[in-house]
C-alpha cells in the first residue's frame, strides 16, 4: 500500500485529498505546517509527498530543497500543490526539487493519476539501483565540446546519451560537466534531486561509490544522469579533482558514458578531453564557428589528442549558409562526421518538452541521423553481435542499414552491418 503524505493548511484540502486516495488503495498521512510535515516525513519515511506552496511557518519550496539535501529523502517523489498558475512559480517548484506541479482547484483524479505515474517511475528507479553495474570492459567514454556556446552542444549530448541507451538497453551515463549552468535535467524534464555539489560534503577524496549512486539521477527510459548543482555559488565547490576521481571510479560501471562539457578549455574539460574515447566538437555553418573550430583543434594538436578520436558535427541552426560542408572541411583540414539538417521547431519543442527529440520524434530527419551515429558510436563488440532481444531503436537502425546495402550494394563506410554473424 503507497504512503502518502499530504501538507496543506487547509482543513477543507485534507480531506478531499484523503477520500479521494483512501478508496484508491493509499494510506495517508497529513500535516498542517512545515514542521509538522518534515517531522512526519522522518516518521513515517512515505512514498511520496504532496506539498502546499503556502504556508504559515516553512512553505512548500523550502520544504522540498530541504528533504532533497537529504540523501534518504532525495528520490522521494514529491507534488507541489498552489493556487499559482504563473510559469515562474513552476520553475520554482522544479527548481526547488519538485517533481511534478498542480494548480488549485484541482481536479482529484487528476492528482491521483500523477501520484500513480511518479509512483510507478520511482519503483523503476528502485529496481535499477538493487541492480549491480558492472560490465565486461570500460565505459566508452565520449565527450561533447565547442568554444562556442548555443550551437546545440546540450541536445546533442542528450539525444545521443538516449539514443545509445534505447539501442543497447546497458548502463549508459550522461555527465552534466557545465557546472555554472549546466541545462541536462531541464531537457529531460526532471528535477534536480541531487548534483555534483552533494560530493563536496566529504572530506577531500573520501567519496565511495555508494555515495556516487547517491547523485544518481534516472530518466523514465533508463539513462542515468549526474546533474550540475543548481546554484552557481555551489558549483564553485566543485573541484576538478572531485570529477576526475568520479570518472575513473564510475568507468567499469557503464558500458557508455558522456560528457556535455563547458565551452572553454578549464581543467575541468581538459581532464574529460584527456579520458575520453572519442571527442565530438560541433559547430555551425558561419564564420565565428568555424574560427572557434579551428582554434579548438589546433589546441587538441598541441595536447598530443589522436585525430581519430576527433570527430566534427556541422549544426545548422539557420535556414541559409553561404559555407557548404565542403569548404568548412578544406578550411579545418578534417572531415566532417555528421551533419544535423535545419530543423528549429523540433529542437526547440523538444527543449520546452523535456523530452528528447528521439523519443518523442523517432522517425524525424534528426533523430534518424544522430541515431545511425550514435550505433555508428557504439563498441565494435555491440555492432557486431544482434543483441538477444532487439530494441525497437536497435530494429530501426537495422532496418536503414539492410536498405542501404540493398540499394548501394556495399556498407557505408565506417558503420557495421548489425546483419554480420
Amino acid at each position: 500500500m503507497p504512503r502518502v503524505l499530504i501538507v496543506d493548511d487547509d482543513p477543507g484540502i485534507l480531506k478531499l485529498v484523503q477520500r479521494a486516495l483512501r478508496p484508491k488503495g493509499y494510506e495517508v498521512f497529513t500535516a498542517t505546517t512545515g514542521t509538522e510535515g518534515l517531522n512526519q516525513v522522518q516518521a513515517e519515511v512515505p512514498d511520496i509527498i504532496v506539498l502546499d506552496k503556502m504556508m504559515p511557518d516553512i512553505d512548500g519550496f523550502e520544504i522540498a530543497r530541504r528533504l532533497r539535501r537529504e540523501p534518504a529523502f532525495a528520490h522521494i517523489p514529491i507534488v507541489i500543490l498552489t493556487g499559482a498558475s504563473e510559469l515562474g512559480d513552476k520553475l520554482d517548484a522544479f527548481n526547488a526539487g519538485a517533481d511534478d506541479f498542480l494548480t488549485k482547484p484541482f481536479e482529484v483524479d487528476e492528482l491521483a493519476a500523477r501520484l500513480a505515474a511518479l509512483l510507478r517511475r520511482a519503483e523503476a528507479f528502485k529496481a535499477a539501483k538493487t541492480q549491480t553495474l558492472k560490465t565486461v570492459d570500460d565505459a566508452r567514454m565520449i565527450a561533447v565540446h565547442s568554444l562556442r556556446g548555443g550551437i546545440g552542444c546540450s541536445t546533442m549530448s542528450v539525444n545521443l546519451a538516449y539514443g545509445l541507451a534505447s539501442l543497447w538497453q546497458t548502463p549508459v551515463l550522461l555527465m552534466d560537466m557545465v557546472m555554472a549552468a549546466g541545462q541536462v535535467a531541464v531537457m529531460l524534464n526532471e528535477p534536480i534531486r541531487r548534483s555534483w555539489s552533494d560530493l563536496t560534503t566529504y572530506e577531500e577524496g573520501a567519496y565511495d561509490l555508494d555515495a556516487l549512486e547517491g547523485i544518481m539521477n534516472r530518466h523514465e527510459s533508463g539513462l542515468h544522469f549526474i546533474a550540475a548543482p543548481k546554484d552557481p555559488i555551489d558549483a564553485e565547490e566543485v573541484g576538478n579533482d572531485l570529477l576526475k576521481r568520479a570518472v575513473v571510479m564510475l568507468k567499469p560501471r557503464y558500458e557508455y558514458m558522456l560528457a556535455d562539457l563547458p565551452h572553454d578549455f578549464s581543467n575541468i574539460t581538459l581532464d574529460t578531453l584527456e579520458a575520453a574515447d572519442t571527442i565530438l566538437l560541433l559547430l555551425a555553418p558561419d564564420l565565428v564557428s568555424i574560427r572557434a573550430a579551428s582554434v579548438t583543434l589546433s589546441t587538441y594538436e598541441e595536447l598530443g589528442f589522436d585525430n581519430e578520436k576527433i570527430k566534427l558535427i556541422l549544426n545548422t541552426p539557420l535556414a541559409y549558409s553561404t559555407l557548404s560542408a565542403k569548404q568548412i572541411e578544406e578550411a579545418l583540414h578534417h572531415p566532417i562526421s555528421l551533419i544535423l539538417p535545419y530543423s528549429p521547431k523540433r529542437f526547440v519543442s523538444a527543449i520546452n518538452s523535456g523530452i528528447p527529440l528521439l523519443q518523442s520524434y523517432p522517425e524525424d530527419p534528426v533523430s534518424v541521423q544522430i541515431e545511425d551515429f550514435a550505433f555508428r558510436l557504439s563498441k565494435e563488440s555491440h555492432q557486431l553481435i544482434p543483441p538477444p532481444s532487439p530494441s525497437e531503436a536497435w530494429l530501426r537502425v537495422n532496418t536503414r542499414l539492410e536498405l542501404f546495402s540493398a540499394t548501394k550494394g556495399k556498407e557505408k563506410r565506417g558503420i557495421f552491418s548489425l546483419s554480420r554473424n
